[in-house]
């Protein structure tokens, strides 16, 4: 029986969880889906042909998943978009599959929504752990601040802990499947341009748990993801849609992007990479006054502390 469709009542929520090659993590992921109580959900699950027996474990739990498959697709974007293009929850989200929910989340966000109609979008916080499951972090909960998401390339909530109901995706449209770093960083942009005061509504509960270890994409891929960044930042600049307020920040936002990655690669030891990074940044800022004043006080290569 499909966990969508007990007491023959439409889901509540559609989760998606993209995966490959994490079966180490990925039973925790499902389990934490499947067993949360008082919800109706619909689950899919996508894995993009894994070698490491990811599909015996996700086969384990077909009773349960309204579909499942393991082949080889274009990633993990290409996952989330097709299990929401299937949804029939009234709330979507994904779970990447080193990632968990925390007991009774879902319960939670399902109050969250039925109290308000007008809220749009639930937020919540994510507890944050290492490989071996030792948590060494809180990753608070936080609105989609559009000047910080594009000043900073950053600013973005935990991902796991963000909730959208089906009718606001619907007309933002489906996340970018050509994007396979800042996914979730453009789609919370797009967000965040399309809703209204009120619409959001951030609490401070720990609804997920957010795993980084070495394998994760944010630390193998740091060059990729800026890369991605200044993409989706020059095709939003150019395609002049944004609120003038906004636009007057396209200098101060790819000087960010080079922050970022300046701060990202000292993270990872690349040193030299890093102040080659944080020097673009701040020949790029040169052109804007407002964009110098941006790199003041900002964590750089020399500095240990918060990530631009």
């Amino acid at each position: 029986m499909r966990l969508g469709w007990r007491m023959n009542l439409p889901p509540q929520f559609t989760i998606v969880t993209p995966a490959f090659n994490q079966a180490q993590y990925l039973e925790q992921a499902i389990r934490s889906v499947v067993e949360q109580k008082d919800v109706r959900i619909e689950y899919f699950v996508f894995d993009g042909g894994s070698t490491d027996g990811s599909a015996a474990i996700i086969a384990k739990y077909a009773h349960v998943l309204a579909d499942w498959s393991s082949a080889p697709d274009a990633g993990q974007t290409d996952a989330i978009v097709r299990g929401w293009g299937k949804a029939c929850g009234e709330v979507v989200a994904w779970l990447n599959s080193d990632d968990y929910y925390v007991a009774g989340a879902l319960a939670l966000v399902a109050a969250e929504f039925e109290r308000d109609n007008q809220i749009q979008v639930v937020i919540g916080a994510c507890r944050m752990v290492d490989e071996r499951g030792t948590v060494i972090g809180r990753k608070y909960a936080r609105e989609f601040n559009l000047h910080t998401l594009l000043t900073t390339s950053g600013g973005v909530p935990g991902q796991p802990a963000v909730f959208v109901r089906r009718s606001l995706a619907a007309a933002v449209g489906l996340p970018d499947a050509t994007l396979h770093y800042v996914m979730d960083w453009e789609y919370w942009l797009r967000l965040g341009l399309h809703l209204r005061p009120g619409q959001v509504r951030v609490m401070q509960a720990e609804l997920a748990v957010v795993r980084s270890w070495p394998g994760t994409k944010t630390r193998t891929g740091v060059e990729a993801i800026c890369r991605e960044h200044r993409f989706v930042l020059e095709r939003m600049f150019a395609a002049g849609t944004l609120p003038v307020e906004l636009r007057a920040l396209r200098t101060a936002a790819l000087a960010g992007t080079h922050l970022k990655q300046s701060f990202l690669e000292w993270q990872a030891g690349l040193n030299a990479a890093a102040w080659r990074s944080l020097g673009q940044a701040r020949k790029i800022s040169t052109a804007s006054g407002a964009g110098r004043r941006g790199l003041r006080g900002r964590a750089g290569p020399a500095r240990a502390g918060r990530p631009p």
